[in-house]
């Protein structure tokens, strides 16, 4: 799975679907992709005809777009690929999102959120053992970084999920939140997932204060 697809809002509401122009071996989609549907996980999909025809395994990859294709657990339809999102009990305590397939959470990925300080802590990411390396842990960290907060404002009908006209539209603008992680763990798998996060420096949390506040009431 590749976080490859892009949903653009735009100025008059409506909404425009940018696929990847390059397959992750870098061949020019226009020249030797075709865009599909996966029906099994609910995903569009492309499929490189040139590493196809290089005899590569591996030459069709499911899209997603992870600040965008997002549901509240009582949206999810228990079919294909889900991204879940689960609110905290209170504002700037932490949350989660979960990797669903067929309606099992297969992945999650726990973060605390503070609209006010616009800040994020991405807290633990963990996807089951067996399947592992395909991309799903990098979906749901950028799922994480996707949110500015867990509760659902009206919006056109197109929209499923909380706030994602406002999670695009800081997409776009540029100016979503500050995040840091949690400590990482020092295995080579995990080194790895770390340097593809979209962050300067991974393994040092900036918590604000309602994050903590939050934090205390929820284990006193």
């Amino acid at each position: 799975m590749r976080p490859a697809l892009q949903h653009e809002l735009n100025p008059d509401g409506s909404l425009s679907v940018h696929p990847p122009r390059r397959c992750p071996r870098r061949h020019p989609v226009p020249d030797s992709g075709t865009f599909s549907w996966i029906v099994a996980l609910g995903l569009h999909s492309l499929i490189c005809h040139r590493c196809r025809d290089e005899g590569h395994a591996d030459y069709q990859w499911a899209l997603i777009d992870p600040a965008y294709e997002q549901v509240d657990a009582e949206e999810a339809e228990g079919a294909g690929l889900e991204l879940v999102a689960v609110p905290p009990d209170e504002a700037a305590g932490p949350g989660r999102i979960e990797l669903h397939l067929d309606g099992h959470a297969v992945g999650v990925a726990t973060l605390a959120v503070c609209p006010e300080d616009r800040l994020g802590v991405l807290e633990h990411v963990q996807v089951d053992d067996e399947i592992r390396r395909r991309g799903y842990g990098q979906v749901l960290a950028l799922a994480a970084f996707s949110r500015l907060d867990w509760y659902t404002d009206d919006g056109p009908p197109w929209m499923r999920g909380d706030r994602r006209a406002q999670a695009l539209r800081a997409v776009q603008r540029g100016v979503g939140y500050s995040w840091t992680t949690t400590l990482i763990e020092d295995t080579p798998q995990a080194r790895g997932f770390a340097e593809r996060l979209p962050l300067p420096k991974v393994g040092e949390p900036r918590y604000c204060r309602h994050m903590l506040t939050a934090a205390a009431r929820l284990t006193s």
